[in-house]
């Protein structure tokens, strides 16, 4: 087997012919793999999924919160915008376009590899596999404070 950076590198045969073994050797070994097909044509990249999520932990969403006559949050990197009467309610549907806009991304993600926004990719694996009841946490971090200064984070 050929190394690539690190990575061995099995033919799609190989992988095909033993694929349990083979997945769980990946999974068990943490040791990621490149499966090619057509003399090296095709190729994908197989890791454990807890790798992959772990790997994205530092990938933070910057979310947005302005109080007004109704409460306005969004996520400028994506530029998504939400509002609800509530800060509970903003942070919600604001969860809720983020799901729509991954749902977008992945459905049309040839599209989407084309574009600038081919950068969202790992902020939106880590959303998607995040488990829907807990995707608001992601959104919601405790900001650095720095010096003297105290800064408030807002809490559900």
């Amino acid at each position: 087997m050929k190394q690539f950076v690190g990575i061995q590198r099995v033919s799609f045969g190989d992988a095909k012919e033993n694929f349990s073994g083979f997945v769980s050797k990946v999974v068990r070994d943490h040791a990621p793999r490149i499966v090619e097909r057509s003399r090296g044509q095709e190729s994908i990249l197989v890791l454990p999924l807890a790798d992959l999520v772990a790997g994205f932990a530092k990938c933070e969403f910057d979310a947005r919160v302005t109080f007004g006559e109704s409460v306005v949050a969004t996520l400028p990197q994506f530029g998504l915008v939400a509002n609800g009467q509530t800060f509970e309610l903003a942070m919600d549907h604001l969860v809720d376009e983020l799901a729509e806009y991954a749902e977008d991304f992945f459905s049309d993600f040839d599209f989407y590899r084309h574009t600038d926004r081919v950068a969202h990719l790992p902020w939106l694996l880590r959303f998607v596999l995040t488990p829907p009841e807990t995707r608001l946490s992601l959104l919601l971090h405790e900001p650095e404070t720095s010096g003297t200064e105290a800064v408030l984070a807002a809490a559900v």
